[in-house]
């Protein structure tokens, strides 16, 4: 069975609620109602009682609750104990970047951190934004880099630098010789996405939310897993996709434009997410530099909350 629906199944009853435990697993609600549904499918039998003031548990969702309960500890006992053991091998220091980050912001910040890193050896895990967070919820790795917004009382979410995406076309697409390119525009021309729990995705849809519109009112050509595969099929004449002007470096503006939509803001902060407290020096001297390094203030008198960097 899925990690993901146990945790999903667990949130459900301690929440009583499927529309809470949604918004705290950054998940949607039909994908937990699914979850819960395969669950039941499994056992053969309800787990909820589905009342008008929410859920509780059946008999028989009580018996299931207490062992996924120890399930889900054993686990994350698993994970940490196996990555002690891998700590006391040498000095390490995991980070997890969602992939605009990883790709096109992060090679420069190594580059500048090795100095201050001494003997520090750092691996890095690419994913996308909801992933990361996971994988520092998971201590999996030890910091993340995101690009959506997320809210979880475990961890620290610091934005270090702003962003903007825009819509991106061919060099000869007829919306470059438009004096003004507005939202109505962006509703039956073929779009390429990036998949859920993307970052760049996430600012698209919250955008999309302040005009009371959603993707389901897009012409969703694709779905890819990569900004690169993306920017080759707009390439291709595929239709238009919404990117970080990060991305689109100037070998790719020989193929490739960027355009501002008058009527829609696309906005989104670059965050760095980490585990409180941060009592591991090379995480707090890691998260002190992308905050020192970012657009944003790092911090105030009184230093970063959840950061021991001595």
């Amino acid at each position: 069975m899925n990690e993901q629906v146990w945790t999903s199944f667990k949130a459900v009853a301690e929440m009583g609620s499927f529309s809470k435990a949604a918004r705290h697993l950054n998940l949607s609600q039909s994908a937990v109602s699914q979850q819960i549904q395969m669950l039941e499918s499994q056992y053969r039998t309800p787990l909820f009682i589905r009342t008008s003031h929410g859920v509780h548990l059946t008999e028989a969702g009580e018996v299931v609750y207490r062992y996924v309960t120890n399930v889900l500890r054993t686990l994350e006992e698993s994970r940490r104990r196996v990555l002690e053991l891998s700590r006391l091998r040498e000095r390490t220091l995991l980070v997890g970047a969602s992939l605009t980050i990883a790709e096109y912001l992060l090679p420069d910040l190594l580059r500048s951190f090795s100095p201050l890193s001494r003997q520090l050896r750092i691996t890095v895990t690419m994913a996308n934004s909801r992933t990361v967070v996971e994988q520092v919820v998971h201590h999996e790795v030890d910091v993340g880099l995101i690009e959506a917004r997320f809210a979880d009382p475990r961890l620290v979410v610091r934005p270090f630098q702003s962003d903007e995406p825009m819509v991106v076309v061919r060099r000869d697409h007829s919306w470059t010789k438009k004096p003004v390119l507005k939202v109505e525009d962006l509703l039956a021309e073929p779009v390429l996405l990036r998949e859920p729990g993307s970052g760049t995705r996430w600012a698209l849809e919250e955008a999309l939310a302040r005009r009371g519109l959603g993707i389901r009112d897009l012409n969703v050509a694709m779905v890819l897993g990569t900004t690169q595969a993306i920017k080759a099929m707009v390439a291709s004449g595929f239709g238009y996709s919404v990117l970080s002007p990060l991305t689109v470096g100037p070998y790719d503006r020989q193929q490739l434009t960027c355009l501002k939509v008058q009527d829609l803001s696309v906005y989104r902060e670059f965050s760095v997410v980490y585990e409180e407290p941060a009592n591991r020096p090379e995480v707090a001297q890691f998260v002190e530099f992308i905050l020192a390094r970012g657009s944003f203030a790092a911090a105030g008198e009184g230093g970063l909350p959840g950061l021991s960097p001595s």
